[in-house]
């Protein structure tokens, strides 16, 4: 018995001012990971497809987002048609109030079931119960979490709550804790690096490189896994998404603007392939600010021109960044957690322009 896990699709997900064809490029390249996912899916064949939450950004999503999700059901069901699509909402899917959001509606859809607001027990097979554990009903008091189901010979649990997990030795602050030696398999959600507190219990990560620090995720793959619950033995599955290059520090000292601009036109250039449509991250450590003054008006540009995204930060010697003011560290999260509220990317820049006294001007990263 196969179990295909994943989770934080995050679809509708958009970053920089690029556009294709009418549509954001991020956005576009969660979509494409998305449909590659669904396509190793249907080569692989497994029994039940588990997705672990944050299916989709933000809980009103763009209608690419929703024709992109049930274009890949449709892939799904029309390739195989008896494996069903078990889904449980996230905090992202999940909108203020009594709204159900727009996953409530996938239970119209033959072989998809849908956990948008209760918990939820599917019977899969006479061997495999699925138990269906959304955000919402973690948010509730008390938070009980589902009971195996004595009949199955295999229990598994899907919920979107982050580092979720306790035992006699460890005890995080989860939304709520979960007894691995009650299931026989953990499907997680939450965070977007994949990893295994326990062997049974696993964050598949997210898709694509969807936070407001793409880089530290530079060395990710990104894909989801497989389970065989018979072998109890996991197995990743890498999906090709567009590469986040964190080049090493360029290191100088201060005074010294040509060997900045020199030391960057070298670093881009040795870039295996180019940085072209690339998100590049340039740290410079051991120069004054004034020092990349003169870079912004014309070989900063030019970078850009070709990256899809290139970022430049000023470090301090032992690597931490050095901020030009307190609002430039706080924007990123502040927009983060705005868009989690279910604002739209620009307008969550522009309200934490806002609330840090900025101007839209200021918001804009260097």
């Amino acid at each position: 018995m196969i179990v295909a896990h994943l989770s934080d699709l995050h679809l509708g997900f958009s970053a920089y001012p690029r556009h294709e064809r009418g549509q954001n490029v991020r956005e576009a390249d969660v979509a494409g990971a998305f449909m590659r996912a669904t396509d190793e899916l249907v080569r692989l064949r497994p029994d039940v497809v588990l997705i672990a939450g944050d299916v989709f950004d933000r809980p009103d999503p763009p209608s690419g987002a929703l024709v992109t999700f049930a274009r890949g059901l449709e892939t799904l069901r029309g390739a195989l048609p008896d494996c069903p699509v078990l889904v449980v909402a996230g905090p992202r899917d999940t909108p203020r109030g009594d709204d159900p959001g727009v996953l409530a509606a996938l239970d119209t859809v033959p072989g998809v079931e849908a956990a948008a607001i209760a918990p939820r027990s599917v019977r899969v097979t006479d061997d495999l119960t699925v138990h269906l554990f959304p955000h919402r009903a973690a948010l509730g008091e008390p938070r009980v979490l589902p009971v195996s189901d004595p009949k199955a010979r295999w229990n598994v649990l899907v919920t979107h709550a982050r580092a979720a997990v306790s035992d006699a030795r460890t005890t995080t602050n989860a939304v709520t804790s979960i007894d691995p030696s009650r299931w026989d398999y953990v499907a997680l959600g939450g965070e977007h690096m994949h990893g295994a507190p326990f062997p049974n219990v696993r964050w598949a990560g997210s898709l694509e490189r969807v936070g407001w620090r793409p880089w530290e995720e530079a060395l990710e793959e990104k894909g989801f896994l497989t389970y065989d619950l018979a072998e109890r033995r996991a197995t990743f599955h890498p999906v090709p998404v567009r590469a986040v290059v964190s080049l090493a520090p360029i290191r100088v000292t201060p005074g010294d603007p040509d060997r900045v601009r020199r030391r960057m036109r070298e670093v881009t250039d040795e870039v295996p392939g180019g940085i072209e449509g690339k998100i590049v991250l340039v740290r410079v450590q051991g120069a004054d600010p004034s020092d990349l003054a003169g870079i912004t008006e014309d070989l900063l540009p030019a970078l850009r021109n070709r990256a899809l995204h290139l970022s430049a930060v000023l470090e301090d010697p032992t690597g931490s960044r050095v901020p030009r003011n307190p609002a430039q560290e706080l924007r990123p999260r502040l927009t983060e957690l705005l868009e989690e509220e279910g604002l739209a990317p620009e307008t969550a820049l522009a309200r934490a322009a806002d609330l840090l006294g900025e101007t839209p001007a200021e918001a804009v990263s260097l």
